[in-house]
């Protein structure tokens, strides 16, 4: 008898099978290895197996042959596990169309974990990466594990946010594993690897071509509980994973934005369809019921000591940024005046200068 992996790999490998007659096989003859044992009547006891894939299914082939093109297709260091594995991830496998198999480097079991997909712009404003970095940090403290897809730009700042606080994470690729795109998130990928995982479905030398990313996007929603999307265009990757999640079932949540930013056309329009807004970690602590681990040592907010003049230009300020003019406005105070409160708040550490004569609590 033939291996399961290289069963399932080499039943992936006939034309015109496809994932939804695969998972039919196997449902109904218990593995892929029991599949090629079978008598073609058998095979087409399936609606969808007609004689002609039953004859693909059946055709001799050299066995050691394709034993080591199923090895060739291995990235390096990379391993290989199939639908049919028990450590395959159970909350992928429960999705209507996963993946027969797919390549990993590093821990699988970092997915046994109550996990998060967050996703959005390549592009990302400020208001986008210090929302990303402020939330994923509390979620990947608490154990959560974060899945991205390792792309510029939200995906890389949750990847990071989430190693930065000690915490799991995972990316899937649009392409194998031994080709790193983007080739600048070559040192990020590496630090997955160490501390969480890196998964493709693609064999060895498969480039990021386009049509793949809307592909392995099911894989990032299809890996956790929820899809967080923050800032996205109304057309971008980042609302076709929030549309697999939807179909596998899963909730979507997004980080409300400024109505004259395009970057919150996407999150806004999923807010507008039902999607559960979120403006802290906690919104998604809650609606998940995830819960911190008892013990865990809590970062207590401590309110800056300010003077009155201080606290009136601090309570005005927020995460999102404020023109030096709005500002003014709103706080009553002459240009001299607010320039001096400004400088004291900013030496203390407590508020940002942008570009442009914007502000922002630090």
């Amino acid at each position: 008898m033939i291996s399961e992996n290289l069963a399932i790999w080499a039943l992936s490998s006939i034309e015109g099978i496809g994932l939804v007659r695969i998972r039919l096989l196997i449902e109904r003859f218990g593995n892929a290895s029991a599949v090629f044992e079978q008598p073609a009547e058998s095979l087409m006891e399936i609606d969808s197996i007609s004689e002609r894939a039953a004859r693909y299914i059946l055709k001799p082939v050299d066995w050691n042959l394709v034993e080591k093109k199923f090895i060739d297709s291995f990235p390096a260091g990379a391993n290989f596990i199939s639908l049919t594995d028990s450590d395959y991830p159970d909350k992928l496998r429960n999705t209507p169309d996963p993946p027969p198999y797919f390549y990993y480097s590093g821990n699988l079991n970092v997915l046994s974990c109550p996990s998060l997909a967050v996703v959005g712009s390549r592009k990302p404003g400020d208001y986008g990466r210090r929302i990303t970095r402020s939330i994923i940090n509390e979620l990947a403290a608490s154990g959560i594990t974060i899945v991205s897809g390792l792309a510029y730009g939200i995906d890389s700042i949750a990847h990071e946010a989430a190693l930065k606080a000690g915490g799991k994470t995972v990316a899937v690729f649009g392409n194998s594993l031994d080709i790193i795109y983007p080739a600048g998130n070559r040192k990020l990928a590496d630090q997955i690897k160490d501390r969480g995982c890196l998964i493709s479905e693609f064999p060895k030398g498969t480039k990021p071509a386009p049509f793949n990313f809307p592909v392995r996007n099911r894989i990032i929603s299809g890996l956790c509980e929820g899809v967080l999307v923050i800032e996205a265009q109304e057309r971008s990757g980042a609302l076709i994973t929030a549309n697999h999640a939807l179909e596998q079932g899963r909730d979507v949540l997004a980080v409300p934005g400024n109505i004259d930013n395009r970057l919150s056309d996407g999150p806004n329009k999923l807010l507008r369809q039902g999607a559960i807004p979120v403006s802290s970690a906690r919104d998604i602590f809650d609606n998940f019921r995830w819960h911190k681990p008892s013990g865990e040592k809590k970062t207590l907010y401590k309110r800056p000591n300010l003077s009155g003049e201080e606290k009136i230009i601090y309570e005005n300020l927020s995460v999102e940024p404020i023109h030096l003019d709005e500002l003014m406005r709103k706080v009553g105070f002459g240009p001299g005046k607010t320039a001096e409160v400004l400088l004291n708040l900013e030496l203390k550490g407590f508020i940002l200068r942008k570009p442009g004569n914007y502000l922002v609590l630090a």
